[in-house]
C-alpha cells in the first residue's frame, strides 16, 4: 500500500487489531504509535508478516488525522457498524477472526462517515488490507462481497445504474488453500409465451417480464 491516506488505514487496521484483542483503550493505543513506534512493528510481526512487509511507524509517512478518526471512531460506532454488518455476514461475528472483522468495521465506517470518498474506493482499500494482513488467502474476496452488499445499503445513490438482480448474494467463504467465494448464478431467462394462432395480432404486447 502507498500514499498517506492508505498507510493511515494500515495503521489503524493494526491498532484495531491490538484493542479488539487487549481491551486497550483507543487513546493508550494511539499513544503507542507516539511514544513507542516500535510496537507496532511487534503487532505486525505477530500477524506472521514477513520478507520486507513489516514497517515501523517512524519509517512512513501517513495521515495522522485519519489514524486517529479511524482508531477513536470505530470502537465509539462499534455497536453500530456490528449491527450493519451482521445484516450480510454469513456467520455470527464472533466466528469472524479479529483481523478480518478489523477491517470490515473500518470499511463500514468509512462508508457510513466518509462520505467525499467514493464507495469504490473504500472497497479497494478494503481489499487491499484483507490482501495483506487477512487471515487466510481468501480474505479480500470475502471482504469485497461484505462491503459491496453493505455499501448498496450505506450509499444507494452511487447504486442507481446497478440493476437491482446485479445486487451480489451474501459471501461465503470456505476455509481452505484456493477457496474462492461462489459467484451467484445467473438468472434463466424467461420463457416467452406461447404465440395465439390467429389471423389477427393481440391487442397489446405481451410482456417479456424484465420490468
Amino acid at each position: 500500500m502507498s500514499g498517506r491516506r492508505s498507510q493511515a488505514r494500515r495503521y489503524a487496521v493494526l491498532a484495531l487489531y491490538q484493542w479488539q484483542i487487549t481491551g486497550l483503550a483507543p487513546a493508550d493505543i494511539v499513544r503507542h504509535f507516539f511514544d513507542d513506534p516500535a510496537w507496532m512493528r511487534v503487532v505486525a510481526e505477530g500477524l506472521g508478516l514477513h520478507k520486507g512487509e513489516q514497517q515501523s511507524v517512524a519509517d512512513a509517512l501517513y495521515d495522522m488525522a485519519l489514524f486517529q478518526a479511524l482508531v477513536r471512531g470505530v470502537p465509539e460506532q462499534v455497536e453500530d457498524l456490528d449491527s450493519q454488518l451482521q445484516t450480510v455476514l454469513d456467520r455470527p461475528l464472533i466466528q469472524i477472526t479479529p483481523v478480518d472483522l478489523a477491517i470490515l468495521r473500518l470499511g463500514v465506517y468509512e462508508l457510513a462517515h466518509s462520505p467525499g470518498i467514493p464507495f469504490r474506493a473504500i472497497l479497494n482499500e478494503a481489499v487491499e488490507l484483507a490482501k495483506e494482513f487477512g487471515s487466510t488467502d481468501d480474505s479480500h474476496r470475502y471482504v469485497n462481497g461484505i462491503l459491496d452488499r453493505l455499501a448498496r445499503t450505506l450509499r444507494p445513490e452511487e447504486f442507481t445504474d446497478v440493476p437491482a438482480s446485479e445486487t451480489p448474494r451474501p459471501a461465503r467463504r470456505r476455509s481452505g488453500p484456493g477457496s474462492r467465494r461462489a459467484r451467484p448464478a445467473a438468472a434463466a431467462p424467461p420463457e416467452a409465451p406461447a404465440t395465439l394462432a390467429t389471423a389477427e395480432p393481440p391487442a397489446a404486447p405481451v410482456p417479456d417480464g424484465d420490468a
